[in-house]
């Protein structure tokens, strides 16, 4: 050890959900004899949670939108907090932070600079001139970005394939969780009535942010199809700019008085815990926590195949996965669960012991770290040899020499 410690600014626009989560796990569990983290985001909740575990916040006008005085705004003040601050790490999250942070960080000197990629820009539901923009200015700045994490293998091979980015440079981190956390047996019936569902019957819920790319309008359209024939209940839990669109939805369907939408909750754990089955029917993903957090909980999964998540759950083995935008197939899927219960539970406790093998907090925080430290070493900042880092493949495959 160098005795020193090496300054690493985070810097993450608004965010909720996954995103969140993966950088507070990260703040939780580094290494602090080493590196020393610090965040630059916006005012507001996500900054209060940050302060809270005694990590520095530097406000920044970083919005999720384009807008150009104020990107600006934030990349002259970005700049001056990097060069101030007299940080050796910039590690931007999401597209609009690596954007913005990479440019600060090139015009600062920041000596190492690292990107991650929670999900993909090119199916979000944006015009096609804003998808060429971010594309372009990705392929630019990756060739400044020393790392470029991805949660997903699947995220990995589309970033290579549209951005021409240098294989070395873009390795697979997958997310990781406390699984102990969601391991707790819960009262469930004290948990339904908190809900407010009812006592009776299967409870089938989704955890996501009410948002065009989790597809919740097909898990309510599958809800549809299986309320005449099957003793169930939907739980809705997230918020998001389409709730008041689903809801709608909902009682269109004809499913008031069987799909609970419950908005944000922070008992995660205890709604897993009174779940039968859990769906996320995403129409595109990075790699979802909450698929993660139910598996942990021991609970089948039934989800779609887009982005990484297959990569987390093995069709016919720790749940079912269909295609997306498919309501039909997702109903298909849920009834067979519903019914081959002996089937359901195998399922949950293969996906149980898939997580607590290959998606931990430890593992992904020790990844990032490990490549923190082979570029210090290959900056001469730290001594010793380079650590052998991934070349992109997940779990550790195909390692070698940094420089060779």
């Amino acid at each position: 050890m160098s005795g020193m410690k090496y300054n690493v600014l985070h810097v993450i626009r608004p965010a909720a959900g996954g995103m969140k989560n993966h950088l507070l796990s990260l703040l939780d569990h580094t290494n602090r004899e080493l590196f020393e983290p610090a965040v630059a985001c916006p005012p507001g909740s996500m900054a209060a949670e940050i302060c809270r575990r005694g990590v520095p916040v530097f406000p920044i006008p970083l919005r999720g939108e384009l807008s150009p005085r104020a990107d600006l705004a934030a990349v002259s003040l970005l700049t001056k907090i990097l060069r101030e601050g007299n940080f050796t790490f910039m590690h931007a999250h999401s597209s609009k932070a690596g954007l913005i942070g990479r440019l600060a960080a090139c015009r600062a000197g920041t000596p190492v600079i690292f990107f991650t990629a929670h999900n993909s820009i090119f199916y979000e539901q944006w015009p096609a001139w804003k998808k060429w923009l971010f594309a372009t200015a990705e392929s630019i700045l990756g060739r400044y970005t020393h790392r470029i994490f991805t949660v997903s293998e699947a995220l990995r091979k589309e970033l290579l394939a549209r951005e021409h980015l240098e294989p070395k440079r873009v390795m697979t981190v997958y997310n990781g969780i406390d699984a102990a956390r969601f391991q707790q047996p819960g009262d469930r019936r004290a948990i339904l009535r908190a809900l407010g569902l009812p006592q009776l019957g299967q409870v089938v819920g989704t955890v996501a942010r009410l948002a065009p790319q989790k597809g919740v309008s097909y898990f309510l359209q599958a809800a549809s199809m299986l309320i005449k024939d099957y003793q169930v209940n939907f739980v809705v839990v997230g918020d998001g700019p389409l709730r008041r669109e689903l809801e709608a939805q909902a009682a269109e369907l004809g499913l008031k008085q069987r799909v609970f939408f419950t908005g944000e909750r922070r008992d995660i754990p205890d709604v897993l815990a009174a779940l039968d089955l859990f769906v996320l029917p995403s129409v595109t993903e990075g790699l979802p926590l909450t698929i993660l957090e139910a598996m942990a909980a021991g609970k089948p999964v039934v989800a779609t195949t887009a982005g990484g998540i297959p990569e987390i759950v093995i069709d016919q083995r720790t749940g079912l996965l269909v295609p997306p935008r498919d309501a039909q197939a997702l109903a298909w899927a849920i009834a067979t669960l519903l019914v081959e219960r002996g089937q359901a539970a195998q399922f949950g406790r293969a996906g149980q012991q898939r997580v607590a093998e290959r998606f931990t907090i430890e593992t992904m925080v020790r990844k990032i770290e490990d490549e923190y430290r082979t570029l210090l070493v290959e900056r001469g900042m730290l001594p010793g040899e380079p650590a052998a880092f991934s070349t992109g493949k997940p779990d550790g495959a195909n390692h070698r020499k940094a420089g060779q």
